[in-house]
């Protein structure tokens, strides 16, 4: 198995590491928000490495890393209590650690992805294009809610 295909399978992995574990805990009633965000960028990452875009290459990359961070740093930080959830975030930081450095820093990975990217059809390509417009647009629209959020808030007080 090579590099890219074993980062395609860990992203796959953590966001249902991440699904799975929340709906075994209460179901989609209790399905907190974090979760929700959490799974939900790492399933754009997941469509981004498959779609071979640099942007979703290195943004996912970064996110991994500095979420595997924090999760290790939170289970290191609460280490006199010992419990099987913290055992899960220990996990899942490790987890995302590995696959941030497998996307960033792997050399086989980035020799893959690019002769991938430079042999993909052209309906993967228009796809990639669509996908990267469509997650930018995305953003804007949440960022122009946030805008008008903040801009309610200051003319209330």
């Amino acid at each position: 198995m090579n590099h890219y295909r074993i980062a395609l399978a860990l992203t796959l992995a953590l966001v249902l590491l991440v699904v799975g574990f929340f709906l075994y805990l209460g179901g989609f009633a209790w399905f907190p928000r974090g979760a929700v965000t959490l799974s939900s960028l790492t399933f754009v990452v997941l469509l981004g490495l498959w779609l071979q875009s640099y942007v979703f290459r290195y943004c996912g990359g970064v996110l991994f890393l500095v979420l595997g961070s924090l999760f290790i740093w939170q289970t290191y930080s609460e280490l006199g209590q010992t419990s099987a959830l913290q055992a899960y975030w220990f996990i899942l930081g490790a987890l995302y650690l590995f696959d941030g450095v497998i996307v960033l820093f792997s050399k086989p990975f980035a020799v893959e992805f690019e002769r991938l990217r430079t042999t993909q059809s052209k309906h993967k390509a228009r796809l990639r294009k669509v996908f990267v417009i469509a997650v930018g647009v995305a953003i804007l629209i949440a960022l122009s809610q946030d805008v008008v959020y903040l801009v309610n808030l200051w003319n209330e007080s």
